[in-house]
């Protein structure tokens, strides 16, 4: 067997690291050609997507890195092999943050709204009696169930959207304590975009919380390809601000419906970043 010297084992760490290095440049250069076309599809925030890609671009060129080592493949293979890595991770990463459920500090005060979902606020809509609001979500426009018209005076009242992407906690939480007075299950529909004039419906849940003097309602609509929501309450149960209501697993908006009350203030915005359980959306100031 042949000595292996010093000069041996300079080369062959060296080429270790001219390999590790390549590879790392190679997926360095392939993430954000597979991973921004995706975040700008689906709304994520491209900052995080930015930071999550690089820690994800660095385990893809060591774990190829280590596949080379045990099987030497040409650069075309390389690419490839370092494109499935990345879109793996990110898959991953992407399911682990989706099903977290961290605990929330709930605010200790009374007369609040709290967000019943984490998200962006999409829109704010008055509710007016002679004319219909739509709870919106893409092309979808629904008119609110008569559940919820009648948990409104006169009528009256707001439709508050929150638009949720798949980097945010899916986890739903009341907004107020209260008594479940009311839950329908709407299933979802899904017909192929290929047919003419084809739409599908997404997959909603609503829910009517009920406190002493007024009542507040919730949607929960799921993703149209994606479609469960699961609920970890039933009618009659009583409710804590902030306690977990549910899950939609894909979800990706929930609107909540508020009584236009003389002391109701709004408190939120469109295009506030909100967390359920924690953001105060609204104010009971009189009650």
């Amino acid at each position: 067997m042949p000595d292996t010297g010093p000069a041996d084992v300079h080369v062959g760490k060296k080429r270790i690291q001219n390999v590790i290095t390549g590879n790392v440049i190679i997926c360095l250069l392939l993430a954000p050609l597979v991973l921004m076309p995706l975040a700008r599809k689906w709304e994520l925030d491209l900052r995080r997507v930015s930071i999550g890609g690089l820690a994800i671009a660095l385990f893809a060129g060591i774990a190829l890195s280590w596949v080379t080592m045990l099987h030497p493949l040409e650069l075309p293979t390389r690419i490839i092999a370092g494109g499935a890595m990345i879109l793996f991770l990110a898959v991953v990463m992407l399911l682990a943050r989706f099903y977290r459920d961290p605990e929330r500090s709930v605010p200790v005060l009374n007369n609040i709204i709290v967000a019943p979902a984490d998200g962006v606020i999409k829109y704010i809509k008055k509710i007016e009696p002679d004319k219909e609001t739509l709870s919106s979500k893409g092309s979808e426009n629904i008119g609110l169930a008569p559940q919820f018209i009648d948990i409104l005076p006169e009528g009256r009242g707001y439709l508050i959207g929150i638009a949720m992407n798949f980097l945010d906690v899916h986890v739903t939480r009341a907004p107020i304590k209260g008594e479940v007075v009311y839950m329908e299950h709407v299933p979802g529909s899904f017909i192929s975009p290929k047919r003419p004039g084809a739409t599908g419906r997404n997959e909603r849940m609503h829910q009517v919380i009920r406190d002493h003097g007024y009542s507040i309602g919730l949607i929960h609509i799921a993703s149209r390809l994606v479609r469960q929501i699961v609920s970890f309450v039933d009618v009659g149960d009583r409710l804590l601000p902030g306690q977990r209501l549910g899950m939609i697993r894909f979800g990706s908006q929930v609107d909540i419906i508020l009584p236009d009350r003389g002391d109701l203030g709004i408190m939120a915005e469109t295009g506030d970043r909100i967390v359920a359980g924690e953001t105060i959306i609204a104010l009971l100031k009189g009650d």
